[in-house]
């Protein structure tokens, strides 16, 4: 009779080493042991950077071409004007109302030109929650972006005009005399300088708001610009003096609205044109109707990038 095998018991399992048996290796990034400079840095680098990417710097060629020719635009009357003045002082062609109204367009081509390139590209490119991820709210974006707009659009209503004021301090008999006398003329052109800055760069950034595409944006601030200041100059020829409240038609106008301030600020004649005329606003009005535009503007445009969820 045969015997059964006895039953083998299969070998226990190896159970894991006392000891170490892995390691991690942190190889790919060095730590940081630096300051940490925060939300007022940040703050800082956006509005440089905006500037930057805004007048095409680190981009080809052809992206600094329009700046490069609207600064011309604004820099040539000035040259003009100093040599003139310095030629016939009695002709008084270095006339500030007349450099500004005369460079006003040029400065909303720029604000067309600059406005859209600081919102639109990071609404299409998505970027916008790199920068909320970071030290920067939302508010801080919006503020950085108002900055850099207004900035920039100084460079050209504020810069060009200091230099006229400058050069006809420096062709008059006395320079020294001429500079403590005309001071005052000094504060006016940098007053409305940045006015014009802030206003249109508020408006050009709240139309850049609307939409995420950049060729959108610019049409819509040269036409809109255009678009206004034709509503308001004929309405205000078809109403005349019947209706009481076609005086605020100025206020749609931005073109009108600061031939009106600089009329007011610099000359006691009236303008030739009616609608600036016959407004007959205050001086603080008009400074606190702009500068009530541009925080309303501002709270609009942080409206657009609340959050939305």
């Amino acid at each position: 009779m045969a015997t059964a095998e006895p039953a083998v018991s299969p070998p226990p399992a190896s159970s894991p080493s006392e000891g170490r048996y892995g390691e991690v290796f942190d190889r790919g990034y060095a730590h940081y042991t630096g300051e940490r400079l925060g939300r007022r840095q940040a703050f800082r680098s956006l509005i440089v950077y905006s500037m930057k990417r805004s007048m095409g710097i680190r981009k080809s060629w052809t992206a600094k071409i329009l700046p490069f020719f609207l600064y011309l635009a604004a820099i040539i009357p000035v040259i003009v004007m100093i040599g003139l003045t310095a030629l016939v002082p009695q002709a008084n062609m270095a006339s500030y109302p007349n450099y500004f109204l005369a460079i006003f367009t040029i400065v909303g081509i720029f604000v067309a030109a600059v406005a859209p390139e600081m919102l639109c590209v990071d609404r299409r490119e998505r970027t916008l929650p790199l920068y909320f991820a970071r030290a920067i709210t939302r508010f801080d974006y919006v503020l950085a972006k108002v900055l850099a707009t207004a900035i920039l659009t100084m460079t050209l209503s504020v810069v060009p005009v200091v230099i006229l004021w400058l050069g006809r301090q420096l062709v008059a008999e006395s320079p020294g005399q001429a500079m403590r006398a005309n001071v005052e003329d000094l504060g006016k052109v940098v007053l409305v300088g940045s006015l014009i800055a802030l206003v249109l760069g508020t408006a050009g950034l709240v139309i850049s708001s609307l939409t995420d595409r950049r060729i959108v944006a610019v049409a819509i601030i040269v036409v809109g610009f255009l678009i206004l200041t034709a509503t308001a100059n004929i309405g205000y020829e078809l109403l005349g003096e019947e209706a009481e409240w076609a005086r605020y038609l100025l206020l749609i106008s931005p073109s009108d609205l600061f031939g009106s301030l600089i009329y007011h600020l610099f000359t006691d004649s009236q303008s030739e044109n009616g609608l600036i005329s016959d407004a007959e606003f205050s001086l603080r009005f008009k400074l606190l109707y702009m500068l009530g535009f541009v925080v309303v503007g501002i709270l609009f445009i942080r409206w657009r990038y609340a959050p939305k969820d």
